[in-house]
């Protein structure tokens, strides 16, 4: 996510007066519903007494009410009254309130704010938004990847004769000619596809290639629009959902005949040939992993990839931009309320361990860095889990698991194994065999670790973002005499370092591109080298070994 970012995260038709509309947005279940007046309020789910999901409830004199114990709340999240307390209760209701986020509408799109302290500014819109002589229709679509990754393919210009052979890519149009980028203000990208037949001939330079007719169009942090022509448009919005999902909002916007009924009619139909080519496209970037981009990955891009290097390269400034506004803030804070210093939890020790775990489906397991013995009669041990991991899911139905305790004598390719991928993407133990089966069922590692533990859990502690685990010992076992690897020594031993100065065969030294992966060839890099594949400068390259 982009902080401090106005995103349009819902069409204004789904929340209907005296309706309550629960939606998973920016990995948090929220809440839309409107007060007498129409006005929209956004909280988070669930209340604030007893936990109960607020989607369950009325809408009452503008404020929603909890269906458990009828608790109200005003669209601001303030708890305005408590049933049980009476009408006129003198109570200072204000523990009671809700997390809120601040929401605008414009041209029927939601927008909410998210990030640290008040809102600023207005969302920044296309014009079509809200021009009255365009009529629109309306689509949504849920999707199994992070937004950024549904971003990417609407920029993406060289997929089209792939991906839409069918459809809007007939004509095997494979050369990808340029494509141009323009920077319209520090909010928008625009980019237009200018693809031809490959008849042996080189790809035009993006100097060489113009904005069409038919653009695309970007703005920060996830709205887009395709300019047709000035009498059609499509415009969409990407709803961050939480890591893995996320939604796709089309519209057909129109004004072919001026004709409102007509021209409605004609946005319908926009719609369906919308739904055909947006379902073409979600069954291809579903596939891809990881499921969200960032700026720096193992991907090998080439120069019809530009826009998309340029989102990616937008996207890492605004992120960075909104993290040092927040780190500041927090200086300026700590300085003015002696708040804890957050960074003394890094002083803390902590081993490294795979914890395993089986259902009636698969094994599978995962890195964690917090398992101990917290008593010794009855033996205990407890370690902590995210919940958004696969495993944890795992260990809290089944109430068993395995730890296996990583040592020295550990390689990269074990965490690489259990840590860099999901077990709901891969089968881990499919083609794993550094391992056996304790009695009770579940894989232990024997490859890169000194000793393992069979444990049936006790007790669970709810700890927010994480479980805690705690349970007694059925098994355990030592295998191997090398020391445990603690989260410090995984950093500076088993952890690759970036590669050292290194040279080609012939002795000349070799420069690799960060961002796609280009190499240029020589003793120094000129200061002002200029990528020619993502147009990247020098400081985005690194000295490698080849």
């Amino acid at each position: 996510m982009i902080n401090n970012q106005w995103y349009a995260v819902l069409s204004s038709h789904e929340v209907r007066l005296g309706q309550a509309v629960v939606a998973r947005r920016f990995g948090e279940d929220v809440v839309f519903f409107r007060d007498d007046d129409g006005q929209l309020g956004c909280v988070t789910d669930l209340c604030a007494h007893r936990g109960a999901s607020l989607g369950g409830g009325c809408v009452s004199d503008g404020h929603i009410q909890c269906p458990f114990h009828g608790i109200e709340y005003a669209t601001d999240g303030r708890c305005v009254h408590i049933p049980s307390e009476g009408r006129n209760s003198k109570m200072d209701f204000s523990r009671f309130n809700l997390k809120h986020y601040e929401v605008r509408e414009i041209g029927g799109i939601v927008f909410v704010w998210y990030g640290d302290g008040e809102a600023q500014g207005d969302p920044d819109v296309f014009d079509v938004v809200s021009d009255p002589a365009f009529s629109y229709d309306h689509m949504n679509d849920t999707w199994g990847v992070h937004y950024s990754r549904v971003i990417e393919n609407q920029l993406d210009v060289s997929h089209l004769a792939f991906v839409h052979r069918t459809t809007i890519g007939r004509g095997n149009k494979t050369v990808a000619n340029g494509p141009k980028v323009v920077w319209l203000d520090d909010n928008t990208l625009q980019t237009s596809a200018n693809n031809e037949v490959d008849e042996g001939q080189t790809p035009k330079s993006a100097d060489e290639c113009v904005i069409k007719e038919t653009n695309l169009n970007f703005k920060f942090p996830n709205m887009w629009l395709n300019h047709v022509s000035d009498k059609i448009m499509i415009l969409a919005f990407f709803i961050p959902v939480d890591d893995e999902h996320s939604i796709i909002a089309l519209r057909f916007y129109n004004r072919i005949t001026g004709v409102r009924t007509i021209d409605t009619l004609i946005a319908r139909m926009g719609s369906v040939a919308n739904k055909v080519i947006e379902r073409q496209d979600k069954r291809v970037v579903e596939t891809q992993q990881p499921k969200a981009s960032s700026q720096y990955m193992s991907e090998n891009l080439v120069a019809a990839d530009l826009p998309i290097m340029e989102y990616r390269r937008r996207r890492h400034e605004l992120q960075n931009v909104a993290q040092s506004i927040f780190d500041n803030t927090v200086i300026k804070k700590r300085e003015e309320e002696h708040v804890m210093d957050n960074k003394a939890m890094y002083k803390l020790s902590y081993g490294l361990f795979v914890l395993t775990a089986k259902d009636e489906v698969k094994a599978n397991g995962c890195i964690t860095n917090t398992a101990i013995q917290v008593a010794s009669e009855p033996n205990q041990i407890s370690f902590a889990v995210n919940k958004a991991n696969y495993t944890h899911d795992m260990v809290m139905k089944t109430k068993k698991a395995n730890i296996s305790v990583i040592s020295e004598a550990a390689d990269f390719e074990l965490f690489k194994h259990f840590g860099f991928q999901s077990g709901r993407d891969v089968d881990k133990f499919a083609d794993f065999t550094d391992c056996k089966v304790a009695e009770n069922g579940i894989p232990y590692i024997t490859r890169g670790t000194n000793a393992y533990f069979s444990i049936d859990i006790k007790q669970t502690v709810d700890l927010g973002s994480h479980t805690l685990f705690i349970g007694e010992p059925t098994a355990m076992e030592v295998l191997d005499t090398a020391a445990s690897a603690t989260y410090a020594y995984y950093q500076d031993n088993i952890k690759p370092k970036p590669e050292a100065v290194g040279t080609t065969p012939t002795g000349q030294t070799v420069w690799r591109c960060k961002i796609c992966g280009y190499e240029y060839v020589g003793e120094e890099l000129p200061d002002d080298f200029i990528c020619p594949i993502c147009k990247h400068p020098a400081s985005d390259f690194e000295k490698v070994t080849k």
